[in-house]
């Protein structure tokens, strides 16, 4: 293979329009959803609702939640189509070039620390799941095995997650329903009880959580899309399935057997491999996904540096962050990092929806100045009230009970504010 092929294979488009030859329909746009939905903290996550809620609330939780998500994320990824460029490029035609880098910046540092948070899951819970069948290996080995199988796919990108996602969703559904099926059969041999209640707020908040970052850079697998139809149909069918779809399993499952140790669970039903396998592709497709998207934010401020670089560069600093205990220390900051990072959507969804869409081609964003002052506050208010209203950060008062989506709605009504207040001043609207 010349170095031409191999460059062709690997351009994943970081800092152009992608070409009509590399565009997809949504049928793909929604497996790589999917695939990225399916992950094991999804399955953990239900059963620490299934420990909060009665089932039906639960089960009400996950698809409300879910819901929010795929509306948010359609509407991303309708102006992802448009500007056919990445996140932090279409946030450049709000913030200024230099604030574009900022956010590539920050969202790149976020999704490392996420790289390596799941990689040090995946590592520990493949070493529980392998002792069981008296395979024995260390932590380390888990992890940097799990981690160069995750860099690779990223390496290629975008692309390589959609062919991974063809092969990958269809065997995942596949065991995951053969496990309801046989559980099905099975009698708790204890009544499940609410350990830890949660108000239907919470919960829903939780739900949201987990993939309210991904929403918000819909447009990393947007700009693959033929049609705008594609771009929108794949995110919001992704989302509302892929978010939810594990969730119910992990709800059902909990359910069926009164326990909440789903790597316990399979191997109860004699799915001991079947769930070594879902936890190989969840987290591969998952966290190759979280590098693919940290890839692309640093290469916008490092446009100089390799793409496939960066990855590898990225990959070795999470294997260090999870070997050497820091991943704890990190989550704070980077749940820090999450409530800087949703509210900036809300000022470029301000302008597409709200002002006007064409400052959001990348004819515009190329012709976009360092810096535009006034996306800039009205990202920084919506940070705050985020901030105020997270329970983890200063949990000042409450709006709609989930902390990204006040931070997100803050930033765009701010946002609308300052440009209308700046016409009425006599500015011209290209001054904001």
């Amino acid at each position: 293979m010349d170095a031409q092929t191999v460059k062709h294979k690997i351009d994943d488009f970081e800092l152009t329009p992608v070409p009509k030859r590399a565009k997809r329909s949504w049928y793909v746009i929604s497996l790589i959803w999917l695939a990225i939905g399916i992950d094991i903290s999804g399955l953990y996550l239900g059963a620490f609702l299934s420990s909060g809620l009665a089932i039906e609330d639960a089960l009400f939780a996950t698809f409300a939640g879910s819901a929010i998500l795929s509306v948010l994320a359609m509407l991303c990824a309708n102006i992802g189509y448009q500007a056919g460029v990445s996140t932090p490029l279409v946030s450049s035609a709000v913030f200024g070039r230099q604030g574009g880098k900022l956010l590539g910046i920050i969202n790149g540092i976020s999704l490392v620390g996420w790289f390596a948070f799941q990689a040090d899951f995946f590592a520990l819970i493949m070493v529980e799941a392998l002792a069981k069948y008296g395979i024995v290996i260390s932590h380390f080995v888990a992890l940097v095995a799990g981690a160069l199988l995750m860099m690779i796919t990223a390496i290629y990108g975008v692309r390589a997650l959609g062919k991974l996602s063809t092969y990958s969703v269809p065997l995942m559904v596949s065991l995951i329903t053969f496990g309801l099926y046989s559980a099905s059969s099975l009698t708790a041999t204890e009544t499940h009880q609410i350990s830890a209640p949660l108000s239907m707020g919470e919960a829903i908040s939780y739900v949201m959580a987990i993939w309210i970052l991904a929403a918000v850079a819909a447009p990393d697998i947007a700009r693959y899309a033929k049609t705008r139809r594609d771009a929108i149909l794949g995110a919001g069918f992704g989302f509302l399935l892929g978010n939810s779809a594990i969730i119910v399993v992990a709800l059902l499952l909990t359910q069926m057997t009164g326990t909440d140790n789903l790597v316990n669970v399979f191997f109860s039903l004699g799915l001991g491999m079947a769930a070594i396998i879902i936890l190989v592709f969840a987290q591969w497709t998952t966290n190759s996904s979280n590098l693919c998207s940290a890839a692309l934010g640093l290469s916008v401020a490092m446009p100089r540096i390799p793409r496939p670089v960066l990855v590898v560069m990225m990959t070795v600093v999470a294997i260090c962050i999870a070997q050497f205990g820091m991943v704890d220390k990190f989550t704070s900051f980077l749940t820090l990092l999450g409530v800087t990072i949703a509210p900036s959507a809300g000022v470029y969804l301000a302008q597409y929806y709200l002002l006007d869409p064409q400052r959001l081609t990348f004819a515009a964003i190329q012709n976009a100045p360092d810096w535009l002052v006034k996306g800039l506050m009205a990202w920084g208010f919506g940070s705050l009230i985020s901030a105020c209203t997270a329970p983890e950060f200063l949990g000042l008062f409450t709006i709609t009970n989930i902390s990204a989506i006040d931070g997100i709605v803050a930033a765009m009504l701010a946002y609308v504010a300052l440009v209308k207040i700046s016409i009425g001043s006599k500015e011209t609207a290209c001054d904001y």
